[in-house]
């Protein structure tokens, strides 16, 4: 039996790539306070290695770097609130039965499924997740493009 689990790696040290689409999202009007940037990795993964996915992760040397990156195992399979989930449309699930899917070159034991997305999570006033609208307004103003790319939220 297979469970599926998100694991998100983001940096520890300054996110340029999300401080410039900060500034140019509140130059252009969408009136967000902060917006936080990270890599998803969701996974179908065989319920035995699910405990150790994190631990996985974190040897993959060109995914993570104990040295500027943190990692969990988020307790959603999907967006939070006030997050969008930025996808290529031309990316499919990697697949794989009993071997485990590859990534980084490596193999991933019981993962039969992975998918890549870039997460952008906003805030409003005080700190607060960002509402649909702005979200969305976020999103269609400059985190996307909807010619090659799909936004998930939740």
């Amino acid at each position: 039996m297979t469970v599926v689990r998100c694991v998100e790696v983001s940096l520890t040290i300054p996110d340029n790539e999300a401080r410039t689409a900060l500034v140019t999202l509140q130059r252009l009007g969408v009136p967000v306070t902060t917006l936080e940037r990270a890599d998803v990795y969701r996974c179908d993964v065989q319920e035995r290695e699910a405990d150790h996915l994190s631990e996985l992760f974190r040897s993959l040397e060109t995914l993570f770097n104990p040295n500027k990156h943190s990692l969990r195992v988020r307790a959603g399979d999907g967006p939070a609130r006030g997050e969008v989930w930025i996808q290529e449309r031309s990316a499919a699930p990697e697949r794989a039965e009993k071997a485990g899917v590859r990534i980084a070159g490596r193999r991933l034991p019981g993962v039969t499924s992975l998918e890549r997305f870039t997460s952008w999570r906003l805030s409003a006033e005080m700190g607060a997740p960002a509402g649909p609208d702005l979200v969305q307004a976020a999103q269609e103003t400059l985190l996307y493009n909807p010619a090659f790319q799909k936004a998930t939220t939740a």
